[in-house]
């Protein structure tokens, strides 16, 4: 072997010494370190994920107190599950609707969500206020002295035998002039014995019995 042989194979375990060297230098913590570090903090999410989906249904599914109601213009989803048979979806669906068209005016409003229907709107009617609706700017239109006034928010089930015509108009499908025919037949034939008795009042068909029988009531 030459000398300028020797000298190559002297460089070459020099540098293989020193690479082992910086190997062992290294601190790097082993894989499985790493791995039990991540499961940990995974963990740590996934309880408290947990604990926010438990807190989450404890809310909805207390039920209502006495005389508790619920106001679907300011109620956060979780607040209205806790109406009868109104789920994570349709208490989605409610607020999306609220948030895309406006407050609901009246109780009957909520039938023009998807998956609320008259039956549905019967039993929800007396868990449900909605709060005054702001009065709506007419600063461009003059006055009118013969105008009637303006039919309060629906709170519950409309008494079909105290309501006014222009309470009466707040009912879906429901006009002045349909309104005054009811109020009409009331005063000619005495107090309605029950709500499907709206069917004896000129103009009211079966379409729009079904809609309005859900809203009112005959108080005795």
């Amino acid at each position: 072997m030459t000398r300028q042989e020797r000298t190559g194979l002297g460089v070459v375990a020099l540098l293989l010494a020193f690479g082992v060297g910086a190997r062992a230098l290294r601190h790097d913590p082993p894989p499985a370190a790493w791995s039990a570090a991540e499961a940990e903090g995974g963990a740590a999410r996934l309880l408290a994920r947990s604990g926010e989906a438990a807190e989450r249904a404890e809310r909805a599914g207390r039920p209502l107190g006495e005389g508790e109601r619920i106001d679907p213009n300011t109620a956060s989803a979780t607040e209205l599950e806790r109406l009868p048979r109104v789920g994570p979806g349709l208490a989605a669906k409610i607020v999306a609707r609220r948030q895309s068209a406006g407050p609901f005016r009246t109780l009957a409003d909520l039938d023009s969500v998807p998956g609320v229907g008259p039956a549905l709107l019967a039993e929800i009617a007396p868990r449900v206020a909605l709060a005054p609706a702001p009065p709506v700017s007419r600063a461009a239109s003059p006055p009118r002295a013969s105008a009637a006034p303006a039919a309060p928010a629906a709170a519950g089930p409309l008494d079909l035998n105290t309501a006014t015509a222009a309470q009466l108009e707040a009912l879906p499908g429901v006009g002045p002039a349909l309104a005054g025919r009811i109020v009409a037949w009331r005063a000619a034939n005495g107090r309605f014995r029950a709500p499907a008795e709206l069917d004896r009042v000129p103009g009211i068909g079966e379409k729009s019995l079904r809609r309005i029988l859900p809203l009112v009531h005959a108080s005795p």
